[in-house]
């Protein structure tokens, strides 16, 4: 009995020594990286705690840091260096000229794996976090889908429909006077454009909540890699593999409520996304003749580039659900920003509604192909730009690279780093922008007065280069239509007694909405 004691106690000894080795090695291919100034981290951890508190603000740690260290400094995931950057320079570098060593987007952790729902998996086939090849043709196949402006234009008509319900909605606040928290509305219309155009299918969420509203809801609500989604989570982070399975397992057995909850609402868009896929595929295959236009059979029938071969059913299914996701909140927010913005500056309000009045049957088809909507688009881009869904993106370096930053800094990246291009910190940089905090969609305004001022180069909420938002002016159309059919039925005044603050979980949302109220316009 006693030699087994002491054998466990060595092991376990042995274990400890070697798990605390492995987290605090030195490695002198780390010695260039460490030499960017940055915050100080803790033993084992570095300056991964700071993320993982119950309410990361991923854009107030990264503004602080940029203010304290410079547009270029690295901080500690465990062993593990992130480097920071906002400078356009190296940016450029890493999204564009150097794209071949910096293709990937940062895998997720093997180590975070094991603590996802099952259903999320599926997930790893989205364009967003697939890698190399299979990326490649994923993106070829996505842009000969939304690069076809005259497909787009096809679901102008469906978005108005949306759209049209939800000024229905808005009539019964602009009749009672009360104000209405609009940016849940648009989540609504959003997801009904989404349930339009990506399934076919319409999910009635303006009229009244659904699974897929709820789903949705949870999904964006939950920031799965903060402390509060479990407290193993930052163990598992930082920790050698061997140690993983058995606090991975520990996490199954005592999951927290929020894990159950983000189970639960993948699992409801798995089964959705199954089901609608076999929809597609029978009456694709049964010759019927299509009784909706939608982006899923699209991806069905769509063939990659590079190889002719056809998506598998997992790549169907995790773009279908990708698109649902990034399209829902994020150009609900955009919407939101947009509509509180003009309702806070009221002189760029009269000067969108005498660009929208002076254009007041024209079928928006032909509108939006006009390009007369110049100011339209200046507030949604400043908007954009003001309040990006996505603060930050990033890249992972497939080799070891210096890039060279502004006033010639060397910015070493290494093999399978992290690089964050934090686009938020260029989009609000007194460097690119004149008076950066300052709302004028004229800067975006082609001719106006301060449009030659700005570098427009710094403008990225879509990220950049070939890795940027397939679906880009996918959104930027869905938006343009909503304001359109909005501001010609009304205009918005902000709620005074409603506080507007910003949080950061899946992407960066009012924390507590946008309170307006409705008034119509004769």
């Amino acid at each position: 009995m006693e030699t087994t004691t002491v054998v466990t106690a060595a092991a376990a000894t042995a274990a400890v020594g070697f798990t605390y080795w492995y987290l605090t090695r030195p490695s002198s291919s780390l010695d260039k990286v460490r030499k960017l100034p940055g915050p100080r981290g803790v033993p084992i951890f570095g300056n991964a705690l700071t993320f993982l508190t119950s309410a990361p603000q991923l854009h107030k740690i990264y503004s602080s840091w940029t203010e304290t260290y410079g547009e270029t400094f690295v901080w500690w995931f465990g062993p593990y260096p992130v480097t920071v950057t906002s400078d356009l320079k190296v940016a450029k570098q890493i999204g564009e000229r150097k794209f071949a060593n910096f293709m990937n987007h940062t895998p997720l952790p093997e180590n975070m794996v094991a603590f996802l729902p099952g259903e999320m998996k599926v997930m790893k086939y989205g364009m967003d976090v697939a890698r190399d090849e299979v990326w490649r043709g994923l993106r070829s196949t996505g842009n000969a889908i939304f690069r076809n402006h005259g497909l787009m234009a096809s679901f102008i008509p469906v978005m108005q429909t949306v759209t049209d319900r939800l000024v229905r909605r808005l009539e019964g606040f602009a009749e009672s006077g009360e104000a209405v928290e609009i940016w849940r509305c648009f989540g609504d219309m959003t997801l009904d454009v989404l349930g339009a155009t990506v399934f076919g299918k319409s999910f009635n969420s303006i009229e009244g909540s659904s699974e897929a509203v709820e789903a949705a809801r949870t999904i964006f609500s939950i920031n799965v890699a903060a402390m509060d989604f479990h407290p193993l989570l930052a163990l598992g982070l930082v920790l050698p593999t061997y140690l993983i399975p058995p606090i991975a397992w520990l996490t199954k057995v005592f999951p927290t409520r929020k894990m159950r909850e983000v189970e639960r609402a993948m699992g409801v868009l798995a089964s959705l996304s199954d089901e609608l896929y076999e929809d597609a595929v029978a009456e694709l295959e049964g010759g019927v003749e299509q009784q909706s236009h939608n982006l899923l059979k699209m991806f069905i029938q769509a063939r990659k580039r590079e190889s002719g071969d056809l998506l598998t059913r997992d790549e169907v299914k995790a773009q279908a659900v990708l698109f649902l996701l990034a399209g829902y909140e994020t150009t609900a927010n955009t919407l939101a920003y947009a509509i509180y913005l003009i309702s806070t500056n009221k002189e760029s309000e009269k000067l969108l509604l005498e660009e929208i009045d002076a254009h007041p049957q024209q079928d928006l088809r032909d509108l939006l192909r006009s390009g007369k909507m110049v100011y339209l688009e200046g507030v949604i881009k400043e908007a954009l730009r003001l309040f990006g869904p996505i603060p930050v993106t990033d890249r992972h370096a497939a080799e070891d690279m210096d890039i060279e930053g502004d006033m010639g800094i060397n910015v070493p990246i290494l093999k399978g780093q992290i690089v964050n291009i934090y686009t938020r910190g260029l989009s609000r940089s007194g460097k690119y922008w004149t008076d950066p905090d300052k709302f004028k969609p004229e800067r975006f305004v082609p001719g106006s007065e301060i449009y030659h001022l700005q570098n427009h180069k710094a403008f990225m909420p879509w990220g950049l280069g070939p890795r940027q938002c397939v679906a880009a002016d996918f959104a930027l159309q869905e938006a343009k239509v909503a304001l359109i059919a909005l501001y010609r039925r009304f205009r918005f005044d902000h709620n005074p007694e409603h506080r507007f603050s910003l949080k950061f979980a899946a992407s960066l949302a009012p924390k507590d909405g946008v309170e307006v109220f409705c008034v119509r316009r004769s």
